[in-house]
């Protein structure tokens, strides 16, 4: 039996904090979302524009982090869900 294949989603915060290092990953496309802790609920639920920046910042921070390491942002949509695509080799 084959080894599971590693998942092409991954958590925005995962990659920010460095729990989700995708050197050597071995697809070229992924996508980002964000993490939506318990206080970016509460925000999203209370105040809406202040919960949105705080998912879209959490986004951008990881795309941000992963352009730096060989990867590109191919689209982004409204649901704040980053498409990456490696094109550097690492």
């Amino acid at each position: 039996m084959p080894p599971p294949r590693p998942s092409r989603v991954f958590r925005a915060n995962d990659i920010a904090t460095g729990r989700a290092v995708l050197d050597g990953y071995p697809f070229r496309y992924i996508v980002v979302g964000p993490s939506m802790s318990v206080s970016t609920a509460v925000n999203a639920a209370f105040n809406r524009a202040a919960g949105e920046n705080t998912m879209f910042d959490e986004v951008l921070t990881a795309v941000e982090y992963l352009e730096t390491r060989g990867w590109e942002l191919v689209s982004m949509d409204q649901g704040f869900v980053a498409c990456m695509r490696r094109v550097a080799p690492r």
